[in-house]
């Protein structure tokens, strides 16, 4: 749909408002430096945790993370996991201690490696229920050595490099006091700690690893956090258990700082007090990395909400990103001194009657009346908002924003706008090419009164040189649009057991609205499409281009899973690609052979590294599959090597 048109239609479907916000931006006008420190997800698998691989390996699950993979751009990078030690089981006992079975354990970090992620690896669970006190000399030797096993293991498999992107955390909560049969004593922890810390070292030293990962006590309620106060002051003034050595070392301090009441400014606020109250202890950890690996804005991943389920739930995240980007990473003295990491633990399951109303990137449909029964996933506009961040460029642009009449907005505000400049990277033989990325947000907090306001946004564009051809590409999330929840209850009352035509339906409205336009190379202001009116909740994304000198690189890692007869889920990767610049990819099923004919099957255009084709026949899936890129500029890259998909039985 044409830009104009879109924006149009928009304005007809609302009220004119008297508010207007004002947003200017100058291309030239570098401020900073940006990282993309939101990149993560996680999940816990249900009680009992001895019987995590029973969600963890999934079909489920295989298709989850397959998703969480395809993000574009490297979206989402890792997952952070509870409970992964009960995927390993005890054999036996020797003289040297447990002979460990890791067979349902390698099977899940293939998965998390096959889907191109890295895990944040909770330390936490209990093999086979062999441990059962931690101020026990042998089980404090021996856990240390099924930590250095654990990850010599992995080094091995996948290499140094790979496993040295992971983060290793110590157990998640420890103040929660959720050890199931595991004796963990605060003295306990603390030998747990370092057991820890020296089996990293002794698989590769430069692993990284903190914690406490705690939610539960730490300045709040009046409670004590008697097993974070004791780590924190352990690694400050403590004695190794295995060398003897004065402090111990912690690569991050890990806290949970959720939304108090739904309020996303609330989460910062948190994070702010207690870092400010460990500073004060502990002042040698002033400094360290800060990771808030569950920093969601409301507690109660299951607990049913509509705005979890629409664009409500993408706008608070990004809103809640935006105001860590500019008060705390933007600043040249801010109050948390390093911000490395901020997850959403939103890698859950959701269940009926439930499907998209829980704290779920996918709503996910048990369709139990077929035979065989199935499942199948339905993406969420939080998992399209994080392709969309990931269009953010390395270098952050300053942005004038104001509302009239005299109104201020500040980062507190529920509009907001930030805006980068991408460098390419690499400038032989590749795709890469100078962007620059306007996000502009309404996101109210949860609850509260929904507002929106006339867009005036001037946009002073001063072209780099070399540039010979720019495009604009707008990406729309809005309730009135990229919803499938709405549909699914408006149109199809909540059905269980949706059909072929209307998952058709769900899948048409997963994606943005999109559309490109050309852009002068001229220094002067980007002329727009007339004025629209920005919602709450509302994201809007423009992403200009540079032409870059050559088309996309070539798909790679083309693979096809069984979802059940006749439907299959393609997936594939862009990590070969250099360009963000894409408009869409195409996909292509060839019923004859690797030589084709092929004929393009997703009629949608989408940046999403996966497509589900859905027929209601086996011999309308089976063939070869192939994919490519195409840019902004409607060139097409080079086809991933075709692939043959036939029936499988799972």
């Amino acid at each position: 749909m044409a830009p104009t048109v879109f924006f149009l239609m928009l304005q007809l479907c609302l009220v004119m408002t008297q508010s207007e916000l004002n947003i200017f931006i100058n291309s030239s006008d570098v401020r900073g430096q940006l990282t993309q420190f939101w990149r993560n997800t996680g999940f816990c698998p249900p009680a009992p945790h001895s019987e995590a691989a029973n969600y963890d390996l999934s079909f489920d699950m295989q298709q989850n993370l397959a998703y969480i993979g395809a993000v574009p751009f490297s979206g989402i990078t890792h997952v952070r996991v509870h409970w992964l030690f009960e995927l390993v089981h005890v054999e036996s006992i020797a003289v040297n201690g447990p002979v460990y079975n890791f067979t349902e354990l390698d099977k899940f970090v293939s998965l998390i490696h096959e889907n191109e992620l890295y895990l944040i690896f909770e330390l936490m669970g209990n093999p086979s229920g062999v441990y059962t006190d931690m101020e026990n000399k042998t089980q404090v030797y021996w856990w240390r050595d099924l930590v250095a096993q654990t990850a010599q293991r992995y080094i091995t498999q996948y290499g140094v490099d790979y496993v040295r992107e992971w983060k290793f955390e110590t157990w998640n909560e420890p103040d929660c006091h959720d050890f199931d049969q595991l004796t963990m004593t605060v003295q306990g922890f603390l030998n747990y700690y370092d057991a820890c810390s020296e089996g990293l070292k002794l698989a590769d030293s430069s692993l990284v690893f903190g914690g406490p990962g705690d939610g539960c006590g730490l300045l709040r309620d009046s409670r004590d956090a008697l097993y974070a106060e004791a780590l924190f002051n352990h690694t400050v003034r403590g004695i190794n258990y295995f060398t003897g050595e004065t402090k111990v070392r912690i690569d991050f301090i890990s806290l949970h700082e959720k939304g108090q009441g739904g309020t996303a400014l609330s989460i910062l606020t948190e994070e702010i007090v207690a870092v400010d109250a460990i500073n004060l202890k502990y002042p040698e950890l002033n400094g360290k990395p800060f990771y808030n690996d569950e920093a969601d804005p409301l507690v109660g991943w299951n607990k049913s909400f509509t705005w979890r389920a629409d664009v409500t739930y993408a706008a608070l995240v990004v809103k809640i990103i935006s105001q860590h980007q500019n008060m705390l990473k933007a600043r040249d003295n801010p109050l948390i001194a390093n911000y490395a990491l901020l997850s959403n633990d939103n890698g859950f399951l959701s269940y009926f009657p439930n499907q998209f109303t829980q704290r779920t990137l996918l709503a996910r449909f048990q369709m139990n009346l077929t035979q065989p029964h199935y499942v199948t996933f339905v993406r969420k506009p939080v998992y399209m908002v994080m392709g969309m961040l990931a269009l953010l460029g390395e270098r952050q642009l300053h942005v004038d924003i104001s509302m009239t009449p005299s109104t201020t907005v500040s980062n507190t505000s529920d509009y907001g706008c930030i805006s980068t400049v991408h460098e390419p990277n690499i400038t032989v033989n590749s795709s890469d090419s100078w962007q620059q990325t306007v996000l502009i947000y309404g996101a109210p907090d949860i609850n509260a009164t929904v507002t929106y306001a006339d867009l005036n946004l001037q946009w002073y564009l001063i072209p780099p040189p070399g540039v010979t051809s720019l495009k604009l590409k707008f990406y729309y999330l809005y309730n009135g649009g990229s919803n499938p929840y709405d549909a699914w209850v408006g149109l199809f009352n909540s059905t269980a057991y949706p059909t072929l035509k209307q998952f058709a339906y769900l899948r048409d409205l997963e994606d943005p609205y999109d559309s490109i336009m050309d852009v002068k190379v001229t220094a002067g202001y980007i002329l727009l499409p007339p004025r629209f009116q920005v919602l709450e909740p509302h994201i809007i994304l423009m992403h200009l281009c540079s032409k870059p000198l050559l088309p996309p690189e070539k798909v790679i890692k083309l693979k096809c899973m069984n979802i059940t007869q006749g439907q299959v889920l393609i997936v594939w990767s862009d990590s070969n690609i250099h360009t963000k610049c894409l408009a869409r990819y195409d996909v292509e099923l060839s019923l004859n052979g690797p030589s084709g004919p092929f004929t393009k099957i997703n009629p949608r255009h989408s940046v999403v590294t996966a497509f589900i084709y859905e027929t209601d026949s086996e011999s309308k899936v089976e063939g070869y599959y192939r994919v490519r890129a195409v840019d902004y500029w409607n060139r097409g890259g080079d086809y991933s090597d075709p692939v043959q998909y036939k029936v499988q039985k799972r």
